[in-house]
């Protein structure tokens, strides 16, 4: 039988929406430092982690960082603020490997195979929680492997490829034979974006710390209004100038 709801205090409203006002000033903050440190060839996971402490209050950030737990004092997965992504046979290990052969492959029955999970399985961990990081790389995972096919037809199209020249049943040659077709496709060629905000660059430099915080789940984007409503003066919530739109991203 399903649980009584019981609907939150005005009080308890209000700190749960101050708590995800600064999760979100969290996230720009930890990925303008990832891609400041990607750019100055620092160490990216570090910087994420120190703007991330910048930003929240000490139990806030442990529960994103529960490996820097205080000795004497342990870290309860179950009641963290921050909940972590998990199904019966997806360990961290085996989404790290099931995103790793996404790439490679492109293919989601490949990637499944290289893990021995069912497709079944791999879609419903992804619409189990889809502002994980998990669902992030995946879609980072799929532009990255489609760039590369995307590299070899441009490469084809350009060079061509070469086509035996036969005479009275013998081959007395080679030429090269152009796709003016598939050419004209890739100059028209625009692919859908794997997130609203980031790039596809940004995506692929912060590929190893999405890996490595594969079973984190984020707190879903605020509205505009939202955003509004809680910083009017327009300083805190979308920092680092990216058009006020919150990056769903905290690792």
């Amino acid at each position: 039988m399903r649980g009584r709801f019981t609907p939150l205090t005005r009080e308890e409203h209000e700190a749960a929406m101050a708590r995800h006002a600064r999760l979100a000033r969290s996230t720009d903050a930890a990925l303008n430092a990832g891609i400041d440190a990607i750019q100055k060839g620092g160490d990216v996971a570090a910087a994420m982690r120190e703007a991330t402490r910048a930003v929240l209050p000490p139990d806030e950030f442990r529960q994103c960082y529960p490996d820097e737990e205080p000795e004497g004092r342990t870290f309860d997965a179950a009641t963290a603020g921050r909940p972590r992504l998990a199904a019966p046979g997806w360990t961290v290990d085996r989404q790290r490997a099931f995103l790793v052969a996404l790439a490679e492959s492109g293919s989601v029955r490949h990637a499944c195979a290289a893990v021995g999970i069912s497709r079944q399985a791999a879609y419903a961990l992804r619409r189990r929680e889809p502002h994980s990081v998990f669902a992030i790389a995946w879609d980072t995972a799929i532009q990255m492997a489609r760039q590369a096919l995307l590299d070899e037809a441009t490469e084809r199209a350009l060079s061509g490829r070469e086509e035996p020249v036969w005479f009275r049943g013998e081959q007395v040659g080679t030429r090269t034979v152009h796709n003016d077709r598939l050419l004209m496709f890739l100059l028209a060629h625009k692919p859908e974006p794997a997130h609203p905000v980031l790039s596809a660059r940004e995506l692929t430099q912060l590929w190893p710390a999405m890996l490595e915080g594969v079973d984190r789940v984020l707190p879903p984007p605020l509205s505009p209004d939202r955003l509004a409503e809680l910083d009017p003066a327009g300083g805190g919530t979308t920092s680092g100038g990216r058009g006020g739109v919150t990056l769903p991203w905290v690792v």
